[in-house]
């Protein structure tokens, strides 16, 4: 098993994710609403990112674990950008869905 290295660790707390045992893996854990809503981070296995320039996947969910949406993004650097661009929570999801949206296009 790949352990993430500590300076994945460092980056996502830096972005105040925290770390939560999910099914018995660790994942990247981020509340992003009052109502509940939450995010995890993961590479497209499903696990916690490597590197800060692996390929990673923010997945929404509501405040009864129902999953929403996902996007795939480049990498953490990317995540990072969005986070410091968006000063709100509604902004920054705005712009990931943005994201998606293109993705999604672009692979039609």
């Amino acid at each position: 098993v790949l352990m993430a290295t500590d300076a994945v660790l460092d980056f996502y707390d830096s972005l105040d994710f925290e770390i939560i045992d999910f099914d018995g893996y660790d994942t990247l854990l981020i509340e992003l609403l009052d109502d509940g809503t939450y995010a995890t981070v993961s590479d497209d296995d499903g696990h916690m990112p490597d590197t800060l320039d692996t390929p990673i996947v923010f997945n929404v969910y509501d405040d009864t674990d129902s999953f929403q949406w996902s996007v795939s993004l480049d990498d953490s650097h990317q995540l990072q950008a969005l986070l410091e661009e968006n000063s709100n929570t509604e902004d920054f999801l705005n712009a990931l869905q943005a994201i998606r949206t293109k993705n999604i296009e672009h692979y039609q």
